[in-house]
């Protein structure tokens, strides 16, 4: 594409003179470039060329970039998808850059994997999502003393995590038959729950937090209970004390 003065305007060439972190040209009228943000952020911007002119269809932030080999697994051109990156180096939503939107959207799932060479998208003709669940974070979760015994220092936390639930993600971002499997890993399912219980993903991942912070109150209450039998000042949850006066027993 040329305009009056006889320019070369393609998106390639009318990006190339902007101050990019990287890009990703997606085909003649459509990219995705990084640039830094606020307070060391990047911003994420799907640009189109729209009658010569290069126009924002969509943007999102994220906190960390890689880039290197995750560049190159980014975009699956047969799907018009663009992988996002989460802030560990992997994926976790989906972008549709021929519709300019998102099928999946951020921090629903904490990675969704097309597999190796895209082996999963191949063989289940979708994605293998996960996130994970544990109690919300309080500045008293978290706790370390020195062993009077051993004098190493231990370090103790209070926070309840969950298994990992699982899900397969259609190539249009549903959840197949809207079920989530419950494991230690995929390999391990011991569990399998109807979605369709529940008013959405976010309304189930709520309720199993809720669950994990009652039941790190309780794990606390023991904890106090345990301090306030033993009376001995420490604040070991172990037979710390019971061991001194073993090793002390004279022979």
């Amino acid at each position: 594409m040329t305009n009056h003065k006889g320019e070369n305007t393609t998106i390639k060439n009318l990006i190339s003179c902007k101050n990019t972190v990287d890009g990703y040209y997606l085909d003649d009228n459509n990219a995705i470039i990084v640039t830094i943000g606020e307070n060391a952020k990047y911003n994420m911007l799907h640009i189109r060329l729209v009658n010569g002119k290069l126009a924002i269809i969509n943007r999102w932030v994220t906190n960390n970039y890689h880039i290197g080999f995750i560049h190159d697994l980014a975009v699956i051109k047969d799907l018009n998808l663009f992988q996002i990156q989460n802030d560990e180096g992997s994926f976790n939503a989906l972008y549709n850059y021929i519709e300019g939107k998102f099928i999946v959207p951020l921090n629903t799932w904490k990675e969704i994997d097309a597999g190796k060479g895209n082996s999963i998208l191949k063989k289940y003709n979708g994605f293998l999502a996960h996130f994970e669940i544990q109690s919300d974070y309080e500045e008293d979760d978290e706790y370390s003393y020195i062993n009077p015994i051993t004098g190493e220092r231990i370090f103790e936390s209070f926070t309840v995590k969950d298994d990992t639930y699982y899900a397969i993600i259609n190539i249009d971002g549903t959840i197949r038959g809207n079920k989530l499997f419950k494991g230690k890993s995929f390999s391990k399912i011991t569990e399998i729950i109807d979605l369709d219980k529940f008013q959405s993903i976010d309304e189930f991942k709520s309720e199993r937090t809720q669950a994990c912070n009652s039941q790190k109150q309780d794990n606390k209450q023991k904890y106090q209970e345990l301090l306030a039998y033993r009376n001995d000042g420490s604040i070991s949850p172990y037979l710390d004390s019971e061991v001194s006066k073993v090793l002390n027993l004279k022979n």
